[in-house]
C-alpha cells in the first residue's frame, strides 16, 4: 500500500509551489481533489506556453505539476462555492492553499474555520514571506524572492552581475519542502491524534538552499560574490571549461583530484613546479594555473576527454541541452517518468514525477493526467452527500 492510500487531499493552491506538495503526496496515491477558480481555472493553466496550449487551458508547466488530481471548479465568492467548499475540508485529511496571507480568512478556508468543522485536520499555508511579521503582506514570485534572498548575488559573472537561475527553484523547492511538512504532520497525527497548522514560506526555502553559503557569512562575515562557472574551491582545475567542441564541467574538490586533472591533461610536469605543487599554492596562482588548465582542454573534444578524466577520478561531465539530458537512458532506468496520457494530450505523454524510488509501494509511475477545469466538480459533489438541488445550485453559480 503507498504511504498516503486513503489520505484525502483539498488543494486550494494555484500556480506551483502549492501544486507541487499536492501532487507529491498524489504519487503516493493520495486522493487529491484540486479546486480551481470558475472559468479559465489556475492562471498556470494559460501561461509558459504557445498559445495553441493556451487555449486549450493545458500548459506544460499545468501538467507538470498537477498530476493525480481530480478537479472541482468553484465559485469561492458565492455562497453556493463557499458552503461545497465547507462540505469538502470537513472530512479531509490535508487543506493546501498558498494565498497572500488574510485571502483564505475572507473565502472562509483559513485554518481556524476548518479547524472549528475539522479538529485533527492537517493545513498547510504556503506564501512569499509567511502568515506573520513585517513583510507577511507582500506578493511573492521566484524570480522576486531570488533577489529579495541574496541568491542573485551568488548567480551571474563578475563582469555582467547578478543574474537569476533559468528555472522556477525556489517555488518547486517550496512546494518539495511543504510536501515533506505535511508527510511529517501526517505521521505526528497518526501517533498523537492531533492535525497541525503548517506555515511555509518560500523566503525560508530561498534561505534554506543557501545553508552553507549563510553559514559562512554569519560565521566568517564571508560573502563569495559571483563566481560565474568557477568554482568556490578557488582551484584551477574546477569550473567551465571549453574543448574543441563543446564544454565540460569540472569538479575537484581533492588534492587527488586536482593533481589527478593535471595527469589527465598531461600536466604532470606542472605539479612539481613548486606554484602547483599543493592545494595552497594552486589556489594562489590561479590565474596562471587556470590558463593552463584551460589551453589543454582545448586540445580534445568533449567526448575524447570524458573518459580520460574520469579515469584519473575527475569528476566531470558535459554541460548538455534538455534533449539530451531528456534522452539520457539513466532516466529510463530510473523510471522517473510518469506517463500521463490523456485529457487531449499526446497519445503517449511523459511528464517528470517523483524524485525517488522505492523498494516496495514507490511513487505511481503511471498516473492520471490533469483534467479540464471542474471536471469533476458533480463526482466529488455526489461524494459529499450534496443533494441534486444543492449541486445544481452550485454548478449555476459556476456557470455564471
Amino acid at each position: 500500500m503507498r504511504a498516503f492510500k486513503g489520505v484525502r487531499v483539498i488543494d486550494f493552491s494555484r500556480v506551483l509551489s502549492g501544486p507541487v506538495a499536492a501532487q507529491m503526496l498524489g504519487l503516493l496515491d493520495a486522493d487529491v481533489i484540486k479546486v480551481e477558480p470558475t472559468g479559465d481555472g489556475d492562471q498556470l493553466r494559460g501561461v509558459l506556453t504557445d498559445p495553441e496550449m493556451a487555449a486549450k487551458r493545458m500548459s506544460p508547466a499545468f501538467l507538470t505539476v498537477n498530476l493525480n488530481k481530480r478537479s472541482i471548479a468553484l465559485d469561492l465568492k458565492s455562497d453556493a462555492g463557499r458552503a461545497a467548499a465547507a462540505k469538502l475540508v470537513e472530512n479531509a485529511d490535508v487543506v493546501v492553499e498558498n494565498f497572500v496571507p488574510g485571502v483564505a480568512a475572507k473565502l472562509g478556508i483559513d485554518y481556524e474555520s476548518v479547524r472549528a468543522a475539522n479538529p485533527n485536520v492537517v493545513y498547510c499555508s504556503i506564501s512569499g514571506y509567511g502568515q506573520n511579521g513585517p513583510k507577511s503582506g507582500e506578493r511573492a514570485y521566484d524570480v522576486a524572492v531570488q533577489a529579495d534572498s541574496g541568491m542573485m548575488t551568488l548567480t551571474g559573472h563578475p563582469e555582467t552581475g547578478p543574474t537569476r537561475v533559468g528555472f522556477m527553484l525556489i517555488d518547486m523547492t517550496t512546494g518539495i519542502s511543504a510536501a515533506y511538512a505535511i508527510a511529517s504532520a501526517l505521521y505526528r497525527r497518526a501517533v498523537t491524534g492531533q492535525g497541525q497548522y503548517l506555515d511555509v514560506a518560500m523566503y525560508d526555502t530561498a534561505l534554506q538552499m543557501m545553508s552553507c553559503q549563510a553559514a559562512d557569512y554569519m560565521m566568517r562575515g564571508n560573502h563569495p560574490g559571483l563566481l560565474g562557472n568557477g568554482s568556490p574551491t578557488a582551484q584551477p582545475t574546477a569550473g567551465a571549461f571549453e574543448t574543441s567542441d563543446g564544454i565540460l564541467l569540472l569538479a575537484t574538490l581533492t588534492s587527488a583530484q586536482q593533481e589527478g586533472c593535471f595527469r589527465a591533461l598531461g600536466l604532470e610536469e606542472s605539479l612539481l613546479d613548486p606554484r602547483y605543487s599543493t592545494e595552497p599554492a594552486r589556489q594562489e596562482n590561479f590565474k596562471t594555473g587556470l590558463a593552463l588548465i584551460q589551453a589543454a582542454m582545448k586540445s580534445r573534444t568533449t567526448e575524447e576527454w570524458l573518459p580520460i578524466l574520469k579515469k584519473h577520478g575527475v569528476a566531470v561531465q558535459a554541460v548538455r541541452d534538455l534533449d539530451t539530458s531528456l534522452s539520457d537512458p539513466q532516466l529510463a532506468h530510473r523510471g522517473i517518468l510518469v506517463d500521463a496520457s490523456g485529457s487531449g494530450l499526446k497519445e503517449k505523454t511523459d511528464l517528470i514525477g517523483a524524485p525517488f524510488l522505492a523498494n516496495e509501494d514507490g511513487p505511481l509511475q503511471e498516473a492520471t493526467a490533469p483534467v479540464t477545469v471542474g471536471q469533476d466538480t458533480r463526482e466529488v459533489l455526489e461524494e459529499l452527500g450534496c443533494t441534486p438541488d444543492e449541486i445544481d445550485a452550485i454548478l449555476d453559480s459556476v456557470n455564471t
